[in-house]
């Protein structure tokens, strides 16, 4: 459901998407990427509000895990809170920073599920 959900997202089939994802949740609960992939739809349908205990639930999962933060950021930017989009966003800056130096290492490693990436384009 995970991945379905991942190549709804990526082709902007945002409600499909949402359902896939939140098809994955209902089994696996801390199932951290899934979490980033309903944050992310959710925030691509302007519903921040909903977004937000989602990423915040991605972010305790993994808190080494940049793209929780990127994502927290939008969450609260579009909610207002300067205060804890600037928070995510320097935590962002700080994990961006050290995984540049663990990227060629993490090349090498397999993943059993796509990892979820900071899109370039909006959605």
């Amino acid at each position: 459901a995970y991945e379905i959900g991942e190549i709804y997202r990526k082709g902007g089939q945002l409600d499909k998407a949402q359902e896939f994802f939140s098809q994955a949740l209902k089994y696996y609960p801390d199932f951290e990427e899934a979490q980033l992939g309903l944050g992310g739809v959710l925030i691509a349908q302007e519903k921040p509000d909903q977004a937000l205990p989602h990423l915040q639930k991605a972010a305790a999962l993994d808190p080494d895990d940049e793209v929780s933060y990127y994502r927290l950021s939008q969450a609260y930017k579009a909610l207002g809170n300067t205060t804890e989009q600037q928070k995510a966003l320097t935590e962002f800056q700080r994990l961006r920073a050290r995984s540049a130096n663990r990227h060629n290492a993490e090349l090498s490693r397999p993943r059993d599920v796509t990892k979820q990436k900071i899109d370039t384009a909006p959605q």
